[in-house]
């Protein structure tokens, strides 16, 4: 039995018109999506790496399921290079309901201040370039993506050695006092230590120190390195500093201790 031509083109376009009302409404129903993203977090993971990331949440109050909801991040610091990477895959949300999940990439600040140490004392504005991708009634793909900046505060911002101070500490000693004075305008609390040591003679090691850093993210940090040296004169002296932090390591950074 031969179907008609005209019935076939009938379904044909019955088919056409469905498959183009449904295309519509999946689209049209994206506008009652809600997707936003946090306020950034930090944290550092057994490697010592910093950790970035975004609270996430999404509902979906469309008229159908979003699969493969897939979010895409990359971080480019002041000089357009990439520092960091990520993406997070939602399998399923289904019609009607909200998901929250956390976006997360890995900052290496060690590695970064191998090509730009000016990142520890300089504030500066990296930018986010971001990509959502999802399959709208799990059958069509839709994409959008976005940038937006991501200030970048200095940790060490403001570094001072002040002047040293000096002061007998007994017969055959004296006791040297260097201020040390910082702002860390990170979005990160910093701790660690720095390391100093004063030598004496061109290259003999006379005196070293070791104080604790406590600077929490936008504050301000004072403290005195310390030191027992016997007496030298000033065009025999040389001072180092290292500092070393659960974030990054770096120095030693020579100190003028003045004329």
């Amino acid at each position: 039995m031969r179907i008609p031509i005209r019935i076939i083109g009938i379904v044909t376009s019955i088919f056409w018109i469905f498959l183009v009302l449904f295309a519509l409404t999946a689209v049209y129903s994206m506008k009652d999506m809600q997707y936003s993203l946090g306020d950034l977090e930090t944290a550092i993971n057994q490697d010592n790496d910093l950790l970035v990331s975004f609270p996430v949440s999404v509902t979906n109050t469309g008229y159908y399921n979003l699969a493969s909801f897939n979010i895409s991040m990359k971080i480019l610091n002041n000089t357009g290079s990439e520092v960091a990477q990520g993406s997070t895959l939602i399998p399923l949300i289904p019609q009607g309901q909200s998901v929250n999940t956390t976006h997360t990439m890995k900052l290496n600040v060690t590695d970064l201040l191998q090509t730009n140490p000016d990142i520890l004392f300089n504030d500066s504005s990296w930018s986010i370039n971001e990509a959502v991708s999802m399959d709208v009634a799990e059958v069509i793909p839709v994409q959008a993506s976005s940038n937006f900046s991501l200030p970048w505060g200095a940790p060490l911002h403001n570094l001072i050695f002040g002047p040293p101070t000096t002061e007998w500490y007994n017969n055959s000693h004296l006791r040297v006092l260097i201020p040390i004075s910082f702002e860390n305008h990170a979005f990160f609390n910093l701790t660690g230590t720095v390391k100093a040591r004063i030598y004496g003679n061109g290259s003999l090691p006379v005196g070293n120190c070791q104080i604790s850093l406590d600077a929490p993210q936008y504050s301000s940090y004072q403290g005195n390195l310390e030191f027992y040296v016997p007496p030298l004169t000033a065009s025999d002296i040389r001072c180092e500093a290292l500092f070393e932090t659960q974030f990054f390591t770096y120095g030693p950074m020579v100190i003028d201790l003045g004329s």
